[in-house]
């Protein structure tokens, strides 16, 4: 699906209801380096295809180094760490080299094709796509991004953007929005028949409990509850049993989930 998010966008927010906006598979590659202390979850919603794949390891990823190795490895991306005199630093204690994102880009991003990166803090990742004739959206929860991509655009690329307030003269337009995107309504209206689908595709048990239930006894649900972004699309909609979906409430699937041992135990 054709992304809705215009090319050089930056966000300005927390980037999990942005990123719940945002066209499905409208991404030719998602560049994540995220912090290590955030204390959020991350992680695919309990039920949903992106969790299925997770799952299955039915995804590409780089292995920099995944535990202990049976085979000493031979190809290595030699790529030198930036240190602290370094002209690319910017502050950023996490910041990439320059070097490692070219590569990342050309090698896993066609010509042309949308790059993003939802932790995009030191602008490195939008300048890279930029080098090398790709798109870019960029999310972050400091405004800070924005007047970075706009200073190294300038000083490593030379483009000169457009900032509504100063610039009259500029090479390309950076945009910066601190809303949550709306996805595309075509093709993505549910099922009229939705209950009889889902219904069949869980072979009639609740996907809470996990108790078989007949079909009027099932409710649909909102995997991601639309109070946190999540869409009215097949995609995102399961069948629960009246209990399941009102322990639920507008809360995630994880928070059901552990809230059914305690729910277990005071019916017995």
């Amino acid at each position: 699906m054709q992304p809705q998010v215009h090319n050089r966008t930056i966000f300005t927010g927390d980037n999990l209801p942005i990123l719940r906006g945002m066209n499905t598979e409208s991404v030719d590659l998602v560049y994540l380096d995220p912090p290590f202390n955030s204390n959020r979850n991350y992680e695919a919603p309990v039920g949903s295809k992106a969790a299925h794949k997770i799952e299955k390891g039915d995804y590409d990823k780089i292995v920099y180094r995944h535990g202990k190795t049976e085979v000493a490895l031979n190809d290595w991306w030699h790529i030198s760490i930036l240190n602290s005199q370094s002209k690319e630093r910017t502050g950023y204690p996490t910041q990439k080299p320059m070097a490692l994102l070219d590569r990342i880009i050309k090698a896993s991003c066609p010509q042309g094709g949308l790059v993003l990166d939802s932790f995009c803090g030191c602008a490195t990742t939008c300048v890279a796509a930029e080098k090398y004739g790709r798109q870019w959206i960029g999310i972050d929860i400091s405004a800070k991004a924005v007047e970075l991509v706009r200073t190294r655009l300038h000083k490593d690329l030379g483009i000169v953007t457009a900032d509504d307030k100063k610039t009259t003269v500029w090479d390309a337009k950076v945009i910066h929005r601190t809303d949550i995107p709306k996805r595309s309504a075509r093709g993505l209206a549910r099922s009229h028949n939705i209950k009889n689908i889902l219904y069949g595709q869980q072979e009639g048990f609740c996907s809470g409990c996990r108790t078989h239930f007949p079909m009027r006894n099932m409710e649909v649900d909102h995997i991601v509850p639309k109070a946190h972004g999540g869409q009215d699309t097949d995609d995102n909609l399961q069948l629960l049993c009246g209990a399941c979906n009102r322990t639920k409430g507008i809360g995630t699937m994880a928070d059901l989930m552990a809230r059914l041992p305690t729910q277990v135990v005071a019916r017995i």
